[in-house]
């Protein structure tokens, strides 16, 4: 591997600040890791682009394979593949090219229609767009978007898709291309080069590291592909993807270890800006949150944020979308799971650069959305979250497409708005699930009420017989059963068109989604909906007099809207494999833990709390618990394991969910020797660094009827 000289240089002044230290053990193990203590290795060529390729197998195109029956050729799902057949399209064979014109569509989950698949797909809104214009010979889309797909499934899906004899092929891919560090965490040299970004430059520095290997990655990617297709003689579409920028809003939390122990001015900034903007004092708000970003250097959404909210409020809505798009590329540095894949600017820019090179046709979305709504910023009408289309978003994208690819195949083509046919729509149940499948979707990724309750009323307004699934849903969600294991999930699956079970059932985690439930009471209230029978529902099966409430458990735990902390407990149940070396217990990325327990009136609770300040913070200090707004005072904590019993007088519970406010200590920021020894981890081990300040860690919370423990107590 050839390395930089800039990244060589603080690694050789790490090693040989090693060398005058006691340290000797950890100095063998950086040496051998250089390769030092081995044979000199000699530097590897540049693959060119067909040993880049996978062999073609021309009896495999994704999960079908080549059959044959009674000489005629066609290609099959494969059985030993059946647990991806839902990643894919819903079709059990494609036939052999005929007469009709082939387009073949390659994608991710946005090429799929996610939320709309597999009732109103792009493949199949693109063919009703081109058919009229093939009435003699015929056109046919073969859909090849597959959920989840990574840039070397994309390369491999391309290769093998010349078994099918396209006419022209569409790539709508692009946001699932900003994945960070996880997939060469087994790579040592990457590890190293990974490490030494991050001691000499911060995060900032990783952030620009990550840029710069995605745009490479990039290039070769377009290249093989492209330069593959150009020696069929094969036309090639390229789609660039869109984000959601007036919608979306990541979480928005502390920032990372920053430089220079910045991080307690950033921390006073954050608090000085929410107040004024709160006060509409903007001009403060504004020189707040303009520091925060010089501090941080652009690697946290918080004050990017702050930025775009004063540009909004002063209409100018131009540096307005420059803020947000940079609030969009803050995270890319950023593999702990809960920032949603993405396009982001360096993938859209690199794209349109190296598409250009091969001549290849291209759809920008960012301009063509841009032109559709006449310079506003992308929001809900397009998006049903992030970056997923709504059926107006797919339509508009595939009028595009089938604009170049008819003035590719045919010489001439109306433009896209003539194409972008409104008839060609889903159904209104159709459309109604979508919805609702969105307001889920929104809740559950921590978004904001006003977009949730959007979405809700849209699906109620589209179709009210969807009222009946939102309602049995909500039940799913709040009993104690797994959600294939109720009745209500019985009920649930004979209703509606079917989209709502295929994402719902299959996918989805109960969790107490307070925002959601209020969402729902909302849209459903003109249709007398009873809120109180879900009230009573969620009181019967998770009440503490029933049961003690865990409040770590992933289903109380979501309630509280602060994603970061929750990652623990979507590492116990296997959805975050990266956050496993770490996620033994809670641990606060914050001034303030929130979470909620179910109680009943005149029913005191006990609360037993086992916590600990972080290792590397001060020997001891005071915590506050705020029970529904009233604070207990302090307790003195330090830095071992100790618990707490903490009485809750039934004065204070609420029949209903009760919030529960832990306030933390400001933690010992780390020093640089610290910092280092976090990267020498990742060096050592490939365990990769938690880069946010953790400010309390817990490892029991549990919420119970006081009145049984004093019985238990008293006997």
């Amino acid at each position: 591997m050839n390395r930089p000289p800039d990244l060589l240089k603080p690694f050789a002044n790490h090693v040989a600040h090693l060398a005058t230290s006691a340290d000797s053990s950890h100095l063998i193990r950086l040496l051998q890791l250089t390769g030092l203590f081995a044979a000199p290795a000699t530097p590897a060529a540049q693959p060119d682009i067909d040993s880049r390729l996978p062999a073609l197998e021309s009896d495999r195109v994704g999960i079908w394979e080549r059959k044959s029956k009674e000489g005629k050729s066609y290609f099959a799902r494969r059985l030993d593949r059946a647990n991806e057949w839902n990643m894919w399209a819903n079709e059990g064979r494609i036939e052999a090219k005929g007469t009709k014109r082939r387009i073949v569509l390659i994608g991710e989950s946005v090429a799929r229609g996610y939320l709309y698949d597999p009732l109103f797909t792009p493949a199949k809104v693109l063919e009703k767009i081109l058919k009229p214009h093939f009435s003699e010979a015929g056109i046919e889309v073969i859909d090849l978007a597959r959920l989840s797909l990574l840039q070397n499934e994309l390369l491999e899906l391309a290769h093998s898709a010349l078994a099918l004899e396209p006419d022209a092929v569409v790539i709508f891919a692009g946001n699932n291309w900003g994945l960070g560090f996880s997939s060469s965490v087994n790579d040592t040299d990457y590890r190293r080069s990974v490490a030494t970004v991050a001691r000499e430059r911060g995060v900032a520095g990783l952030k620009r590291f990550a840029e710069e290997r995605l745009k490479h990655e990039i290039q070769q990617l377009v290249k093989t592909v492209a330069s593959l297709y150009q020696a069929q003689e094969i036309p090639l579409l390229w789609i660039i993807p869109e984000f959601n920028l007036r919608d979306w809003r990541d979480p928005e939390t502390n920032a990372p270890y920053l430089t220079q122990s910045a991080n307690r001015e950033w921390m006073a900034l954050w608090q000085e800006a929410r107040q004024a903007l709160q006060n509409d004092d903007l001009t403060a708000a504004a020189t707040c949150a303009e520091k925060m970003v010089e501090l941080d250097q652009g690697i946290c959404v918080a004050g990017l944020y702050l930025l775009a909210d004063c540009c909004r409020r002063t209409g100018d809505h131009q540096t307005e979308r420059h803020y947000l798009e940079r609030a969009r590329d803050a995270l890319i540095w950023d593999n702990t799971g809960y920032v949603p894949s993405r396009s982001y600017t360096v993938v859209q820019a690199t794209l349109r650069d190296e598409v250009a090179k091969y001549g290849n046709e291209i759809v920008d979305l960012p301009l063509l959305f841009n032109e559709y709504l006449n310079g506003e910023l992308p929001d809900r009408r397009l998006f049903v979250d992030h970056c997923h289309l709504t059926s107006e978003g797919i339509r508009l994208s595939m009028a595009a497409a089938g604009q170049r690819l008819l003035q590719t195949l045919c010489g001439t083509a109306p433009r896209w708005s003539a194409l972008a046919d409104k008839q060609i729509a889903p159904s209104r149940e159709v459309e109604a699930e979508a919805a609702f499948l969105a307001a889920v979707h929104n809740a559950h990724w921590w978004q904001a009420s006003d977009l949730v309750d959007y979405f809700c009323q849209r699906a109620v307004e589209h179709s009210p017989k969807v009222v009946q699934m939102i309602t049995t849903f909500s039940e799913l969600q709040t009993r104690r059963p797994p959600m294939l294991m109720s009745r209500s999930a019985e009920q649930f699956s004979k209703l509606g068109a079917g989209l709502i079970q295929f994402y719902t059932i299959q996918y989805s985690k109960q969790l107490l989604d307070e925002v959601f439930l209020n969402a729902v009471e909302r849209a459903t209230e003109k249709l007398g909906v009873d809120r109180k029978h879900l009230e009573r529902m969620q009181q019967q099966e998770h009440s503490v007099v029933r049961k003690a409430n865990n409040l770590l458990d992933y289903y109380y735990c979501s309630a509280a809207r602060q994603p970061r902390e929750l990652m623990w407990a979507f590492a116990v149940q296997g959805m975050s494999p990266l956050l496993k070396m770490r996620s033994d217990y809670y641990k606060a990325y914050g001034l303030t833990s929130r979470f909620v327990f179910v109680g009943e009136p005149d029913c005191p609770v006990d609360l037993r709390l086992t916590c600990r300040l972080p290792q590397g913070s001060r020997a001891a200090d005071d915590i506050a618990i705020e029970v529904n707004g009233t604070r207990f005072g302090e307790l003195s904590i330090n830095r071992h394991w100790e618990t707490w019993q903490i009485s809750v007088g039934e004065e204070l519970v609420r029949d209903g969910l009760n919030e529960v406010v832990i306030h933390w200590p400001l933690p010992e920021f780390p020093d640089q020797q610290t910092l280092d020894a976090m990267f020498d981890h990742l060096v050592d081990e490939g365990i990769y660094p938690d880069f946010y300040p953790v400010f309390g860690e817990i490892h029991t919370f549990v919420a119970s009827d006081a009145r049984k423990w004093r019985a238990r107590a008293s006997v």
